[in-house]
Parts: C-alpha cells; sequence; structure tokens
C-alpha cells in the first residue's frame, strides 16, 4: 500500500494511468475499495476523486457495473477535435484584457524550454499536454467554459495518447511551434492571443 495520498494527487495519477491506457473501447473498472486500500484513503476521498473525473469525462458511471474509464468513439475522432479548437476560440472571443494570471509567462516559457530538453516519449508528451490543458483553463475567462476546456482537452489528451502521437515527429513540432507563439502571446498579456494559438495548433 502507497502512503496516504492527497485528493489532488490521486486524481493526477488516475489521469496519467487514464491517459496511457491504449484501449480505447475496452470497459475498464474503477473498484472504489481497490482504489482506497492503494492510497491508504477511505471510500469517501476516492468516491469525490472520481466524480470529479466523471466532471471532466474521463470516467463514467455505469447501471450494475460501477465506475469504468469513459470509451472514446473512434466514429467521433475529429468531432473531438473540432470541439476542442471551437473552444478554444469561444473562450478567446470571451477573453479580457485582464485575464491573464501573472504566472502563466512563467509557466509557458518554462514548458516550453523543457520540451526541448525532454525526449519525444510518452510521459513526456503527457506532461507537456497536462500543463498546457491548465494553463489554458486558467486563463479562461468563464468557469463553465474552462470546464469545458478541460473535459474536451483530456479528451484530446487521450485520443494522442492511444495514437502514440510523441512518436510522430512532427507532433512534437507542432507543441514546439504552439508553445513558442504561446510564449510571445503571454509576454504581452494577450490570453486570447495564446488560446487562439491552441485552436489553430491542430495539438
Amino acid at each position: 500500500m502507497q502512503p496516504r495520498k492527497e485528493g489532488s494527487a490521486i486524481a493526477a495519477v488516475l489521469r496519467h494511468r487514464i491517459c496511457m491506457t491504449q484501449s480505447v473501447t475496452e470497459d475498464i473498472t474503477l473498484h472504489e475499495g481497490t482504489l482506497a486500500a492503494e492510497f491508504g484513503v477511505s471510500r469517501t476521498p476516492i468516491r469525490q476523486v472520481l466524480q470529479k473525473l466523471a466532471y471532466e469525462r474521463l470516467v463514467e458511471t455505469r447501471s450494475g457495473v460501477g465506475t469504468i474509464v469513459a470509451r472514446l468513439d473512434p466514429e467521433e475522432r475529429q468531432l473531438d477535435q473540432n470541439v476542442l479548437e471551437a473552444l478554444f476560440r469561444a473562450a478567446a472571443d470571451c477573453a479580457g484584457p485582464d485575464d491573464m494570471p501573472d504566472t502563466v509567462f512563467e509557466r509557458l516559457q518554462t514548458r516550453y524550454r523543457l520540451i526541448d530538453a525532454t525526449g519525444g516519449n510518452a510521459a513526456a508528451y503527457l506532461e507537456h499536454r497536462t500543463d498546457l490543458l491548465e494553463i489554458s483553463a486558467d486563463i479562461t475567462a468563464d468557469a463553465i467554459l474552462a470546464d469545458a476546456i478541460r473535459a474536451a482537452h483530456w479528451r484530446q489528451i487521450r485520443w494522442r495518447m492511444t495514437e502514440a502521437a510523441w512518436d510522430e515527429p512532427d507532433c512534437f513540432a507542432r507543441l514546439h511551434d504552439a508553445l513558442k507563439a504561446s510564449v510571445a502571446c503571454a509576454e504581452t498579456g494577450d490570453a486570447a492571443g495564446v488560446l487562439r494559438v491552441l485552436a489553430q495548433a491542430g495539438l
């Protein structure tokens, strides 16, 4: 059994596992009791974490089965991409001049430097995309829209991980270019510009 973890740390571990899962159509059940024992907590915080992941559309509750990893529908692959890009554009349209948190420029700059320092592997790609997800949600002024971006972005990350995108040369190149352009926008406090970069990046 691992040392007791806080809810946010448990959620991060489970997101990582879900995104690293290669199957998009298999039913993978998450058992509250098993997770509680693994993380050294009661079922209550596990239930709270699973509710949060359900809100992010990473898991779903199925009658008679329990909580399972949400399936990805191959027939909706392009739609999922389009939805994320549309949400980025909507967030850009709603962005105001004061919607850039002070830390965003530094976070983007750090991530941009790290992408050149890390290899093109699954763990590095997932880390870059996860951080970019949080940054994009943080600069989205409307809370409902930010939550929608998180859910759509997680779905897109899952697709990319399933497709082994980190092994495609142009995928890291697109991420590199998007971060470079985002840093330039963030330096001037242009939250809308960062979101438009992400909408057009084909991530």
